[in-house]
Formats: C-alpha cells, sequence, structure tokens
C-alpha cells in the first residue's frame, strides 16, 4: 500500500490507522503548500486534488471515511472505525462526517477562501464566517468529550482527526486552554508510540499538537 499524504493534513488520520494496523505501506509526501497535489502526476492519482489517498494493488481510495474503513475491515485495528461494536462503529462514522463535512469546511472558510468564490472583496466575509463557524464547532467538540477517547471505549480516527483539527486551532490562533477536555485528548494521543511514528515521518513534533505552556 502506498498513502499520499502531506504533513500535518488531514491525512495524519489515516496515517496513523496505518501504524497502528502494523500494516505494511510506503508514505509517499504531497506538499499541499508546494501545490504538489496539482501536479499532472498526483491529478493522475486522485482528480479532486485532495489528501489522503491510499493505493491498494494499483488501485486507488480516496476520501478518509472511505479508506478508515477500509482499513477498518482489513485489519481490524484500533485507530480507523472499530467494527466489532456496530454503535461505536456508528458513532465513529458519524464523527468523521461532520469533521470532514463541517468542521474541516470552516477550516477551509479561513485558509482558502477562493474555494468559495471568485469575487476576492467577499474573502474577508468568508474568512470571519469560518472563524465563527468553529467557535461554535470547537465548544460542541469540547462537550462531547469525556475523560476517555471521542468514540467511549476505542480509539478511533475520530480521537486523530480531533488531534488534527487541535493543531489547526492553534494555527489560526485560537486560544486553545479553553477547551481542556480537548486539550487532555490532544496529550493522550501524542503519547501513543504509533501517533510518535506518523508524526516522525511526516517531521512533525508531539509539541505542536499540544497546548502551550
Amino acid at each position: 500500500m502506498i498513502l499520499y499524504y502531506s504533513p500535518g493534513a488531514c491525512s495524519l488520520v489515516a496515517h496513523v490507522a496505518l501504524e497502528e494496523a502494523a500494516a505494511p505501506y510506503t508514505a509517499e509526501r504531497v506538499v499541499l503548500a508546494e501545490g504538489a497535489h496539482r501536479t499532472p502526476q498526483y491529478l493522475r492519482i486522485n482528480p479532486h486534488a485532495r489528501v489522503p489517498a491510499l493505493e491498494v494493488d494499483g488501485r486507488i481510495i480516496t476520501e478518509n471515511i472511505a479508506i478508515l474503513n477500509y482499513l477498518a475491515q482489513r485489519f481490524g485495528a484500533a485507530g480507523s472505525v472499530p467494527l466489532d461494536d456496530p454503535l461505536a462503529a456508528a458513532r465513529c462514522n458519524e464523527l468523521l462526517g461532520w469533521f470532514a463535512s463541517t468542521v474541516h469546511i470552516a477550516f477551509a472558510q479561513v485558509w482558502r477562501p477562493e474555494r468559495f468564490t471568485a469575487d476576492t472583496d467577499a474573502y474577508p466575509t468568508i474568512v470571519d464566517g469560518g472563524h465563527e463557524a468553529l467557535r461554535g464547532h470547537f465548544a460542541e467538540i469540547e462537550g462531547l468529550l469525556g475523560t476517555g477517547w471521542a468514540v467511549d471505549g476505542h480509539f478511533t480516527a475520530a480521537d486523530s482527526y480531533l488531534l488534527t483539527f487541535f493543531r489547526w486551532g492553534r494555527r489560526i490562533g485560537n486560544d486553545m486552554s479553553a477547551y481542556p477536555r480537548w486539550a487532555a485528548l490532544a496529550q493522550r494521543i501524542v503519547e501513543r508510540p504509533t501517533v510518535q511514528r506518523a508524526l516522525a515521518t511526516e517531521d512533525l513534533t508531539p509539541e505542536a499538537f499540544l497546548q502551550a505552556a
């Protein structure tokens, strides 16, 4: 298998799942900031110009939720979707769907307003709307977390997605100390050796995913 990823992007979720599964794979870097996702070579892999993509025996799977369910069915390991518990699997996929379709989109408003309109005069309004939406999403995330994992009793892809979002929250200037449960979750996640291996491959430090001291 080949995982196509960009450092610190949402592809980190699939990266962690592969490590948790002890799966045989190689990691191929596609740096979004350098436009590598828009090259003809990568567009042949994923015409949507997004990461992650997972190549399996010459066939391509795109979209995190599809990749994670594939890994869950193939390996049955932590870090993806807990298929051995139908209610937990449903809850995990519910969260993954919300993260991808709503929370992630609000971040895109902040970072890439050009995706939403060609009218550059509207960019500030789109960015402000993204920040406002994220404040609501962050409060909801904090409220749904307890003292364990996002899906009770299971370390899943939902946790890795929340780790990724926590770092993104810091990058857009949010004071993440306002979310102590989320910060505690991030701390537990980065302590996992599998996560540390994925971060090392992506040249990322655990500290970037934690609340600044």
